[in-house]
């Protein structure tokens, strides 16, 4: 037994040792020595897979040639399973310690001879349709004629096993699994049969009480239903669709599969859920600038629920040089919150730039929802629409007033590898709108507009193109509201020119819009240092009166990219092709 003076002295000096080892120099400490392991005729993977059974290496530099040798045997067991791991049933290897000056070595020489190689594969899953032998086979690295991998066996069967849990087969076990290797023939033949047994389904769904939110709202979320079958991936999507309604901070949805309940359950898996709402109210401001429409304020106020049923109530208001745009929006989630919801707004859109005045009193409401499109695939938003707008502009010392009441519908949708800076993605927006005599507005007229942006990425740079085409169905381009004309020029179309100053000229030369529209650009971009890109691009378009009299303006133009916290923040410096007009454009945010 210690006394505590020695106690104390053997603490001290391990006080002493520490720290030593603090002070020590960084180079010191590195240049411990380390016994030296070479391989000799193993291919790369053969390698990396021997060096990670061995163990030997963690031997210490003083072990004697004697130790060593003992542990040889175990050396050479752990050589052979790397190589069978990998098929080389039928190799050779050798092995050699040598004392050095420092450390020992150790040689190692491999024959691998030749890799047993797959043979039949036969695979018998014991279930319904849901988990068939064809789909598990048909993404496993196990095919007949390959080299026998012992990882691929089990990953397959891991697999399996996965699947057959995140279903709800949580009774399913292996009545077999093995590989039967045939030397003579250096064949592996593979057998597993699985049963998974039967499906549990969805129990109880227990909702905590939130505050601000009532129960029955927030089972409206709900894409499960008790009774149904058990799916791990419907839960997943559950958390999403909680997770993205903006309500809550915390989102917690967990099956209850402990053994006790599961075997008291009359194979049924009950669900907690167990939800933070965010604060109620926010208020927030952003400053920000373009080139278009010059610095920019904007306040906004959001009630994120009005009462138990979810209503929502968002202001705000956003004040430049150019652009004046109070607004009030008043939602209301339908019977899917997730995709679909009903909205009332009123607004007010004041305009002053290069060719027009005009002043915007709009009142209207909108339905929003989530659809599927056929032959173009799921997650197109989709939005319908009526607005009743009246507008009161100034074109050219003309002044006009205007009613409308417009109705529509849009769709689109954005693919993408990253929200803010992509390298691969896509974003597609179409729209068809227009109004009536016989429905309270001054003229009749239809519109049909598309835009399509892609990105894709070449070696280290990006080619980002993007497009948009436009056309009125109207008599006379005179006839229709300032607003409803369109207008190009500027940070997101051509570059070059000022902010919608492009369009379908009269006689005396005045810019007047048009009912048609097709703008194009192409642009590459390329790293020069961390978080900067450089960027050349070519854009062309204009709006016209008539398809006839089309006059597209070009523009040529390079410009520096930020890859800030916030998003892209972009800087371009583009000339009109033929018009020697040269502008600074400045944007920020997403690509798509």
């Amino acid at each position: 037994m210690l006394n505590r003076h020695n106690w104390i002295q053997q603490q001290g000096c391990s006080c002493l040792l520490f720290l030593a080892l603090l002070v020590a120099p960084t180079d010191t400490l590195r240049a411990q020595p380390r016994p030296q392991i070479n391989i000799n005729g193993a291919s790369e993977a053969l390698e990396a897979n021997i060096r990670a059974h061995l163990r030997i290496n963690e031997e210490s530099c003083n072990s004697t040639q004697r130790r060593l040798n003992r542990l040889a045997p175990n050396v050479s067991r752990s050589i052979e399973a790397a190589m069978q791991a990998l098929g080389y049933y039928q190799g050779e290897h050798s092995l050699t310690f040598t004392e050095q000056q420092t450390c020992w070595s150790l040689n190692i020489d491999v024959n691998e001879g030749q890799a047993v190689l797959v043979g039949d594969i036969q695979l018998n899953i014991n279930s319904d349709s849901l988990l068939t032998e064809e789909t598990f086979l048909r993404s496993s690295a196990i095919t007949s004629g390959s080299a026998l991998n012992h990882a691929h066996y089990e990953n397959l069967k891991s697999q399996i096993s996965s699947a057959a849990v995140e279903n709800g087969y949580f009774d399913a076990r292996f009545t077999r699994s093995e590989i039967a290797i045939d030397l003579e023939r250096n064949i592996a033949d593979i057998h597993i049969e699985f049963n998974s047994g039967p499906r549990y389904g969805f129990g109880a769904i227990d909702i905590a009480p939130v505050e601000g939110l009532s129960e029955s709202f927030i089972r409206r979320f709900l894409n499960i239903e008790e009774g149904a079958p058990y799916s791990a991936g419907e839960l997943a999507l559950l958390r999403q669709n909680l997770n993205d309604s903006q309500y809550f901070t915390e989102v917690s949805v967990s099956p209850v599969l402990n053994a006790t309940h599961l075997q008291a359950s009359n194979r049924t898996v009950p669900v907690s859920v167990t939800l933070q709402t965010r604060p109620k109210q926010a208020w927030s401001i952003g400053l920000g600038a373009t080139t278009d429409i010059g610095p920019r304020v904007t306040l906004a106020y959001e009630n994120r629920y009005l009462n138990r049923k979810g209503h929502r109530l968002s202001s705000d208001i956003s004040v430049s040089t150019v652009e004046q745009k109070p607004q009030l929006n008043y939602v209301i989630p339908l019977s899917d919150p997730s995709h679909d919801s009903l909205s009332f707004n009123i607004a007010y859109l004041g305009q002053r730039n290069e060719s027009f005045d005009s002043d915007i009193y709009q009142i209207g409401s909108n339905y929003r929802s989530d659809v599927d499109l056929p032959w173009l695939g799921d997650g197109w938003l989709q939005n319908v629409f009526l607005n009743y707008q009246r507008e009161d502009s100034t074109l050219n010392n003309i002044s006009e007033k205007s009613n409308l009441t417009i109705g529509g519908l849009s769709w689109s949708v954005t693919r993408s590898d990253d929200p803010v800076f992509p390298s691969k993605g896509w974003r597609l927006f179409t729209q068809v709108s227009g109004a009536s005599e016989s429905f309270g507005s001054d003229l009749s007229f239809m519109q049909l507009y598309a835009s399509a942006k892609i990105v894709t990425s070449i070696g280290e740079g990006r080619i980002l193109a993007r497009t948009e085409i436009a056309t009125t169905l109207v008599d006379e381009l005179q006839e229709l509201p300032v607003s409803i004309r369109y207008f190009t020029g500027g940070d997101q179309s051509v570059r070059g020119y000022q902010y919608e100053s492009l369009g379908a000229l009269n006689e005396a030369g005045e810019t007047i819009g048009g009912k048609h529209l097709a703008t194009a650009s192409i642009e590459y971009d390329f790293p020069i240092r961390n978080g900067w890109r450089l960027a050349v691009f070519h854009d062309a378009g204009n709006s016209f009166a008539n398809f006839s009299t089309k006059n597209l303006k070009r523009s040529i133009g390079f410009g520096l990219r930020w890859r800030s916290p916030i998003g892209a923040i972009r800087a371009d410096l583009a000339s009109g092709i033929g018009d020697r007009s040269v502008r600074l454009h400045i944007t920020m945010g997403p690509d798509l």
